[in-house]
């Protein structure tokens, strides 16, 4: 998938990435999505990336591909912290890697609630914010988080400008080389 994105265009971006890394901003969203390689009906018949892809579920259901993970500041979609992983890969297990070195509010999907990650994070001056289940005990949010966890459908706008761009998820054939 990274030999979709043009030399120029990944040199910008990863120049981007390391100025960003700087910049600290004290509210952050995160979130992932798919990035399938191929129809569930051609997985047998899928040759390309069988090395890296593998089968995974989403809300959307069934996918045999990636997840790029992604952390997301700000209102204008600056881009933090990313990461490729496999499908079956859940959310919460590349949160630690993605939130290295970082100090914020961290604004997720339900996806990522877990009272051990939060424990960890909080270790790390992290405040991880998510949505509560029906069946947890209901924590009271503050109006300001409450009004960030609603903003989270930026870093979804995010994911379909990505995918749009860069042609991650197509129809076409590709290969890793």
């Amino acid at each position: 998938m990274i030999h979709l994105i043009n030399t120029h265009q990944l040199a910008s971006h990863a120049l981007h990435y390391a100025l960003m890394k700087k910049h600290k901003s004290h509210y952050l969203w995160i979130d992932s999505t798919t990035l399938p390689v191929c129809k569930n009906q051609r997985i047998q018949r899928h040759k390309s990336m069988i090395s890296i892809a593998t089968r995974g579920k989403s809300s959307m259901g069934w996918f045999f591909g990636c997840k790029l993970h992604l952390i997301m500041m700000n209102q204008s979609g600056d881009i933090v912290s990313t990461a490729l992983s496999n499908g079956h890969t859940a959310d919460i297990k590349m949160v630690e890697q993605l939130v290295e070195g970082l100090k914020a509010k961290l604004y997720a999907d339900r996806g990522y609630i877990s009272q051990e990650l939060k424990l960890k994070l909080k270790d790390q001056y992290i405040d991880l914010i998510t949505y509560h289940c029906r069946n947890m005990q209901l924590v009271q949010l503050s109006k300001e988080d409450e009004y960030h966890l609603k903003q989270r459908n930026k870093i979804e706008t995010l994911f379909s400008l990505l995918k749009g761009t860069y042609n991650l998820v197509t129809s076409k054939a590709r290969s890793v080389t």
